[in-house]
């Protein structure tokens, strides 16, 4: 009996932490932001090179476990897009667009980082299976590369804006 209730006690903490993040995330992070994001990352993405291999998806493991990131899981996925693929793709670059664009990536990373607090502070089992995988791939990428890793940050967002408020999602996209 103590351990059934032991385990149902320990189920109702876990929740509980998953929804202050959420709620954090609510408190900190607006559709208008995300969706702003989203608008910025296509207009970006119409000055860069074509795809050549539009099926062939960068991302494609993260996806199977899209629906249970953490954050952790996106703050680690945000400092990694940072590192090895913005930095590396507009280093020198006199745009504004990018420079915005940048300057949203760094809130966004600011208000993992404050949410993080709120609740589970490590990576997903799915996630952390994968994340060393997608960042040795984004380490290497050539310059089209990074234009195709810059083109799927959107569903990065996507995924952000679904662990917000799964009620909320239909008013960003």
């Amino acid at each position: 009996m103590w351990i059934v209730t032991l385990l149902a006690l320990c189920t109702v903490l876990c929740c509980a932490q998953g929804h202050k993040q959420e709620e954090c995330l609510n408190l900190h992070i607006t559709p208008p932001m995300i969706k702003d994001m989203m608008e910025t990352s296509e207009l970006i993405q119409k000055h860069l090179p074509r795809d050549n291999a539009p099926f062939h998806r960068i991302l494609v493991k993260l996806k199977k476990c899209s629906k249970k990131l953490n954050i952790p899981d996106f703050k680690r996925i945000l400092e990694i897009y940072d590192e090895h693929v913005f930095q590396k793709l507009w280093k020198n670059s006199t745009h504004q667009q990018p420079k915005l664009f940048m300057d949203s990536v760094a809130r966004l990373k600011d208000m993992m980082e404050i949410c993080e607090t709120k609740g589970k502070q490590t990576p997903s089992h799915c996630a952390r299976e994968n994340l060393k995988t997608i960042e040795d791939k984004l380490k290497t990428l050539q310059p089209n590369g990074l234009c195709k890793a810059q083109s799927e940050f959107r569903s990065v967002l996507v995924w952000i804006s679904y662990a917000m408020d799964k009620r909320r999602t239909h008013e960003i996209h």
